[in-house]
């Protein structure tokens, strides 16, 4: 008989039919941590080459689950905890690494992911001796998705109950054509058997072209323009407040030498640039679209390179501090209730108002909704005339001459 010699977790067996059976076992260590591969029969009676591929097979996937488990240890867990391999918190705690997330969900959201997450791993199962973040994949099922969901509701947080519900689902989507040997064989993925219950949904307020300018020259008045420059950015040009904080309104955007009748505008949430026209001809004659905007702007001391920023010259950044200052000059100013929010949704209105098409509005917005997913790519002179016509002039625009730039003096 030719000795053979061994691959790596690999054991012969003599059967009762008087053949040797060879069998890949998971040493007990990586089973403990969680690896899905446990044992295989690998073959019987079998010649070195055979016996050697047989056992490469399994050998090479426990060398793959090893590597990737270092990599995973190596790195920060989004949920602030290590989970098992193959648990719930797992999964979702790797989804916050994988490029699928990161190429889907914005920096400003992201946060909020990680923070709905790390809630739904930390709701206690129904006997209260472990959390479902503790579970494996497999033991999740449909019955722990409805009794996530109704521990938000029944807390009250509603939104809270829908969030975790979306972002759950998409993480067990995102995830299982990588790890399907995780996952459930009845269910794949239990978020789909919750129904969410229907609610009222808050209309959302929004604020005059009056009122905002109200507030702007306030502020100006009480020495923070730049309070007022968040307003009009919001209202006028569209900038979601978070947009605004992190800077994203910059001076070098604003009738710049390459265009010095213009503001370009980046929304930070979709990545949109707007280059939003300051002035146009009209009957013949010059007109400033945006002249009381402008007249703001000019109030804001250039302390950096964008916009709005504090006195320092540091930005807002993603923190409460802009929506903090804004509703404390509101209620100084006897306008408690004034938000950026409700100034940016204030301008969307006047758009609604002009009777301006889907198309020209997303071309001055940047939305992408499916509802303008049907519509031409916006262009410049389709900017000019949706602005025009928001301003109230019925002439349509020719299309501007190419602007040359200011050449800087010698």
């Amino acid at each position: 008989m030719v000795e053979l010699t061994l691959p790596r977790y690999t054991l012969p067996k003599r059967l009762k039919s008087g053949k040797t059976g060879f069998y890949w076992t998971c040493p007990t260590r990586f089973r403990n941590a969680g690896c899905p591969w446990l044992s295989a029969a690998l073959g019987e009676n079998l010649s070195q080459v055979d016996l050697d591929e047989a056992a490469k097979l399994w050998n090479d996937r426990l060398d793959e689950w090893q590597a990737r488990r270092n990599l995973l240890a190596s790195t920060p867990n989004p949920l602030g905890e290590h989970f098992r391999h193959g648990t719930v918190g797992w999964l979702l705690d790797h989804y916050l690494t994988t490029d699928s997330f990161r190429e889907r969900v914005g920096e400003p959201s992201r946060a909020d992911y990680r923070r709905i997450l790390k809630r739904v791993a930390d709701v206690t199962t129904a006997l209260g001796d472990r959390r479902y973040g503790e579970l494996q994949v497999k033991e999740f099922g449909v019955k722990a998705a409805i009794r996530v969901y109704n521990h938000f509701v029944e807390a009250g947080a509603m939104r809270t109950a829908e969030k975790a519900v979306v972002y759950c689902k998409t993480a067990w989507e995102r995830m299982f054509p990588h790890y399907p040997h995780l996952f459930r064989k009845d269910v794949a993925n239990p978020w789909d058997g919750v129904t969410t219950k229907r609610r009222e949904k808050a209309i959302k307020g929004y604020e005059t072209r009056q009122r905002t300018y109200e507030f702007a020259w306030g502020a100006v008045e009480k020495g923070k323009p730049e309070l007022g420059a968040a307003a009009v950015l919001a209202f006028e040009w569209f900038m979601r407040p978070s947009s605004i904080s992190a800077g994203f309104a910059q001076w070098t955007n604003y009738r710049s030498a390459a265009h010095p009748d213009k503001i370009k505008i980046k929304h930070r949430k979709n990545g949109g640039e707007v280059d939003h026209p300051l002035e146009a001809i009209v009957d013949g004659q010059p007109v400033k679209l945006y002249a009381d905007a402008e007249a703001i702007l000019a109030k804001v001391p250039q302390r950096g390179l964008s916009i709005v920023t504090k006195a320092d010259g540091q930005l807002f950044g993603d923190t409460t501090l802009l929506p903090k200052a804004i509703r404390e000059m509101a209620d100084l100013l006897g306008m408690s209730g004034f938000t950026l929010d409700q100034a940016r949704h204030g301008g969307m209105t006047e758009l609604e108002e002009a009777g301006l098409a889907e198309g020209q509005g997303k071309a001055l917005s940047t939305h992408r909704t499916s509802a303008y997913q049907v519509y031409a790519k916006e262009t410049e002179i389709r900017v000019l005339n949706a602005t025009l016509k928001r301003f109230g002039h019925s002439e349509r625009a020719e299309k501007p001459a190419e602007t040359t730039p200011k050449k800087a003096a010698k």
